[in-house]
């Protein structure tokens, strides 16, 4: 389900268009001027993601990352060119790994960056344990079925001392499955997390908690300007083949949720930092 939500075609150019403005950053935003749109919000979220990763373990020219659910590369992308670090993308799409390194090579990045198919829900490969000095995850997590495994499965690929970045979509702490489950039915998620979920992954993993930061606050604002993008290129998405149907569908639920969000409170957004142990 989650290829189909992702890597066809069509759906790639709804995601560029409607979350990334155009651009690579595929995830929600933090809106720091009322003039911001998605493109911009979700850069910032980039921004702010490297920010603190590099605050929990300063990262240079040399060190690997592992960029889980990397989708079209936008923060693998990033990394390599704010850092020199090279980024391993693991992601589940062949078509948005493909897209993710040919743009690579067109910002010069291609030595830097790579993808390889695969499914956050299995296991990492055995010969990566202790491999990377950094890992990097945008709005994914709510994908993994097993989210307590998937955090040990990061915390033995990480070296040592090593950090590791998230951000995600959840649940509010306290709030009713039941309220959620338009979002759940649509995005390939069975249960969502919630804050204090992650934190108890990370403690049950041994990884040591750095941050939590709590951007909920930017999420309606965010699902209403994705209604927005609809509206003002609903006629150039029609023309490179998506359906009055598909668009008709996220409107409704868009507009749900951003109603939802603003009458209950029910969803939660930030950015995470762990640390795997020197010892």
């Amino acid at each position: 389900m989650v290829l189909e939500q992702y890597d066809e075609a069509e759906q790639r150019l709804f995601y560029t268009i409607v979350m990334g403005g155009g651009g690579d950053d595929i995830h929600f935003g933090i809106y720091r001027d009322a003039k911001d749109g998605v493109r911009e919000s979700s850069a910032a979220t980039t921004a702010w993601m490297m920010t603190q990763l590099d605050m929990a373990r300063p990262i240079g020219a040399g060190d690997k990352l592992l960029d889980i659910g990397s989708g079209h590369g936008g923060g693998s992308h990033a990394l390599a060119k704010k850092y020199g670090c090279s980024v391993m993308g693991y992601n589940i799409g062949p078509g948005q790994n493909a897209q993710n390194i040919a743009k690579a090579k067109e910002l010069g990045l291609g030595d830097l960056v790579d993808a390889v198919v695969g499914d956050i829900n299995k296991p990492f490969p055995a010969d990566w344990t202790n491999s990377f000095d950094g890992a990097w995850s945008c709005e994914v997590l709510c994908h993994a079925g097993d989210k307590p495994e998937l955090f040990k499965e990061v915390a033995r690929v990480l070296k040592p001392g090593a950090a590791f970045v998230f951000s995600d979509i959840m649940g509010a702490d306290g709030a009713d499955e039941k309220t959620l489950k338009g979002f759940t039915d649509r995005n390939a998620t069975t249960v969502m997390g919630r804050p204090s979920t992650y934190l108890q992954c990370m403690k049950d993993a041994g990884l040591d908690y750095v941050t939590w930061w709590d951007g909920s606050n930017h999420l309606e604002t965010y699902f209403r300007d994705m209604i927005k993008q609809i509206h003002t290129h609903r006629e150039e998405m029609l023309s490179k083949g998506l359906t009055d149907k598909y668009l008709d569908n996220w409107l409704e639920s868009l507009t749900e949720r951003a109603d939802t969000q603003r009458d209950h409170g029910v969803f939660a957004w930030g950015v995470f930092v762990c640390r795997k142990p020197l010892n």
